[in-house]
């Protein structure tokens, strides 16, 4: 298996996902190295394949996922183009995310993801039928036209009186993910890991 270096800043949320991602790679942490985005080399090595667990990449370190974090960093551009391309509603706001486990097969959508209380996230999050369908439907659609690589993403999104608006996405398990350790079996850090690493998923179930 080739080099995985998987990339933190300098936040406590960040080293918390690493700290989960750790936990996934498991038996196989000898051939994974953490480096802080401060000590990113100036260039990527093609035999490595590089996991960001933050926003943060600069915009010269060119890598295979450099592209859609990019675009998830530009949360202005992106909500324009989902406006304007998939005539989605968007806005700031959004208190709920949808995983989705986008394989290099077909994309698996988890259950939603909801605050609870204090700074905590809970996982499931149960949606009606036509809501679910409709935040499913448009994440593939985004996901399919940002030609995202595998990874497992986070939608996030509110439901208001109006319907669903589009927030942000992240491209990779933010901290609401923390919400599925321990609860979904796998993880989404699990699926994460196994998706970049070109490995079946099987199907998701409650623990």
């Amino acid at each position: 298996m080739p080099k995985i270096v998987v990339i933190l800043d300098d936040t406590s949320a960040s080293q918390r996902l690493g700290v989960a991602m750790l936990r996934s790679i498991g038996e196989l942490v000898d051939s994974v190295e953490f480096v802080t985005v401060a000590n990113l080399p100036t260039v990527a090595s093609p035999r490595a394949i590089y996991c960001p667990m933050t926003l943060t990449v600069p915009p010269a370190f060119q890598f295979w996922g450099q592209s859609i974090g990019q675009t998830c960093q530009q949360i202005d551009l992106l909500r324009d183009l989902v406006a304007t391309t998939i005539g989605f509603k968007v806005g700031d706001g959004g208190n709920l995310w949808l995983p989705i486990i986008w394989t290099s097969g077909d994309p698996i959508c988890d259950e939603a993801i909801g605050k609870s209380e204090g700074d905590n996230y809970r996982q499931p999050i149960h949606l009606d039928e036509i809501a679910l369908r409709s935040i499913s439907q448009f994440g593939c659609q985004l996901l399919t036209q940002l030609n995202a690589p595998p990874a497992t993403y986070l939608v996030q999104f509110s439901q208001t009186d109006a319907g669903i608006m589009f927030d942000r996405l992240f491209p990779f398990p933010a901290i609401p993910a923390l919400a599925s350790v321990g609860v979904r079996q796998p993880d989404l850090f699990d699926c994460h890991w196994r998706c970049i690493t070109n490995q079946s998923i099987g199907k998701i179930s409650s623990k």
